[in-house]
């Protein structure tokens, strides 16, 4: 879950492996960004929730404490610790939802249910500021993928949750890498209306993740640039397990088609650029 506003970016997510759950919440005010990395071991409280739409995610440890929640289209970020904490709240039961399942191997599925670019209540503080999503006019996203992904798994993501100097809200998801059999999960809401955008290629340098990036259709359907701000980085390496992990959030300018044939410009636009690599 995130959400963006001019001048703030709150992102959070939760992972659960045959090691556990970890995770990270972050957030960037005035300048500031201010992280949260946690795992669960031993006795800590281990949660996880099988349904997007029903259920909750909670992790407990000595860094504090980190629970995502959802009842029906009604969903929740909390996130308390001594550094940082998020009270995060959106409802998408206006927005068309992405749900998209697909086969992975000859028995196994993956999953994804996603929004983009919907209202965010709530509020989140660290030292030294306070921010109120509701006044800054916050837009978030929510991103749940499960089911049976490969040994090796990478993935490269584009999200925009913004508004468009007419007003409208725009939210974008672009993938590759996790969804490539036959159908994928790109695509943008022009408020709440989503529509498809087919295949995306993402051009950047590895070695400098923070350096611009290029994202451009397989179909002529839209073309994005996007220069990163601060980000969130994870790097580890085990025979159990290992990660190269990079969430960027900063600024796209582009340009998109929407289904109907409008081509809709933009500059400045907040949103997450990601590139994931996990062995486990």
């Amino acid at each position: 879950m995130g959400a963006v506003a001019d001048s703030m970016a709150v992102g959070c997510a939760v992972t659960s492996t045959v090691a556990g759950l970890s995770a990270f919440a972050y957030v960037w005010t005035d300048d500031t960004f201010t992280q949260l990395r946690m795992a669960g071991h031993g006795d800590d409280h281990q949660e996880f929730a099988t349904d997007p739409d029903a259920g909750t995610t909670r992790l407990e440890t000595s860094r504090g404490t980190l629970e995502m929640s959802a009842d029906g289209s009604h969903k929740r970020l909390l996130v308390d610790s001594p550094t940082l904490h998020v009270d995060l709240a959106f409802d998408d039961s206006a927005m068309d939802v992405l749900r998209l399942c697909t086969p992975t191997g000859p028995t196994g599925w993956a999953y994804v249910q996603k929004v983009a670019a919907t209202p965010a209540t709530g509020n989140a503080s660290s030292e030294p500021s306070t921010v109120d999503f509701g006044s800054l006019d916050a837009l978030a996203h929510h991103d749940y993928t499960t089911g049976f992904l490969r040994p090796e798994t990478w993935w490269h993501w584009a999200c925009i949750s913004a508004r468009l100097s007419d007003g409208r809200r725009l939210g974008l998801n672009l993938s590759c890498g996790t969804n490539e059999s036959g159908y994928r999960e790109n695509g943008a809401w022009l408020d709440d209306h989503w529509f498809d955008l087919g295949g995306a290629l993402f051009e950047f340098d590895p070695d400098d993740t923070v350096a611009p990036w290029r994202i451009v259709s397989a179909h002529d359907r839209f073309s994005l640039s996007f220069a990163s701000g601060h980000g969130y980085h994870a790097l580890h390496e085990s025979p159990a397990l290992s990660t190269n992990f990079h969430q960027l959030f900063g600024h796209f300018d582009g340009w998109l088609v929407t289904d109907e044939g409008e081509r809709v410009e933009f500059a400045g636009l907040g949103g997450f650029a990601e590139s994931q690599y996990l062995r486990w």
